[in-house]
């Protein structure tokens, strides 16, 4: 059995081929070529442990990712986001690796921003907004730079160090002019493409500040109870999902408004895998306000751990 940790991790993994990855994951979703049942959560004072497992056909891999989410985790020095994935062997279930799993998810939901950005934003956007500055910013702003010729990003956090931090890290790193602001309205009004990527229960997003043609994901929250952004968001865009059924029980920016009476569960449009695939159009003019709502898939950890397990194989290789 191989164990493999958050630093074995980034040494292996590329960017590049992780958007790849993710992207053809999510047409062999579409196609029907995986099992992915419901994920399973457990409530807890100071967060949620949940589990979720997936098979997918063709790579023949099969995954199961525990991990839980606790905003405070900061006080402690530690991620919000916390987690371990097990790769099974499918002849006969027994567990064959383990994998830190917090640097995977940070790029898998990345790459799969990118992808969103790919297929949802206007092909001309430059300009970048990411509230919320923690890992998955980061991850967020890595992966979007491989799809758009970026010009500037605004960032915002509410504890100020922290978007201080991560605007003189990620300019250094990635070598683009980037910009802390003071309020999340500072940081988006001038933006393409638009990230959230917060732990906030309530609405820091107001439709009521977008311009037209502004595309934007919202990743970090997936509470039937908490949302990212407000109703009047939602009436003004085209929403795509990763996945309906699991949108439908687990995304509260979709979950609120249909509670509230604005919307029923027909107004998603589609989820982004049609789009991939050709079943659906994504943009149809560079007026429309789109909304890539993710509330994370087993299949993208599967994806990019078959990613993983491919290039230490053939570094093992290589070694003999």
């Amino acid at each position: 059995m191989f164990l493999l940790n958050n630093s074995d991790i980034e040494n292996i993994l590329n960017v590049k081929n992780a958007i790849k990855e993710i992207e053809y994951a999510f047409k062999e979703l579409q196609l029907g070529h995986t099992i992915l049942p419901n994920r399973t959560t457990i409530y807890l004072k100071n967060g949620t442990i949940s589990q979720m497992s997936v098979y997918l056909k063709k790579s023949d891999i099969a995954i199961t990712k525990v991990f839980g989410i606790f905003p405070k985790n900061f006080k402690y020095n530690l991620p919000t986001n916390v987690s371990t994935i097990f790769i099974y062997d499918t002849k006969t279930g027994k567990i064959i690796g383990i994998m830190d799993g917090e640097y995977i998810t940070a790029i898998r939901t990345g790459a799969l921003g990118a992808v969103a950005v790919k297929y949802l934003s206007r092909e001309n956007s430059k300009n970048l907004a990411i509230i919320g500055c923690g890992v998955q910013g980061k991850a967020q702003l890595i992966a979007i730079k491989e799809v758009r010729e970026l010009d500037k990003v605004y960032v915002y956090d509410k504890i100020p160090n922290i978007k201080l931090n991560f605007a003189n890290e990620m300019s250094k790193k990635i070598g683009l002019d980037i910009i802390p602001t003071d309020s999340v309205y500072s940081a988006i009004k001038s933006a393409d493409i638009i990230v959230t990527a917060t732990t906030s229960s309530k609405p820091v997003i107001k439709g009521k500040w977008l311009g037209e043609g502004v595309h934007i994901n919202a990743v970090g929250s997936f509470y039937p109870n908490h949302r990212e952004l407000d109703t009047e968001t939602i009436l003004k865009s085209k929403v795509i999902v990763d996945l309906k059924d699991a949108a439908l029980k687990e995304a509260g920016d979709i979950l609120i408004p249909i509670k509230e009476g604005k919307i029923n569960k027909e107004y998603i449009y589609g989820e982004l895998g049609e789009i991939i695939i050709g079943k659906k159009t994504g943009r149809i003019n560079n007026n429309e306000i789109t909304i890539f709502k993710s509330v994370g898939l087993a299949v993208q950890d599967a994806a990019i751990a078959n990613l993983i397990l491919k290039n230490y194989y053939k570094t093992l290789t290589s070694k003999n």
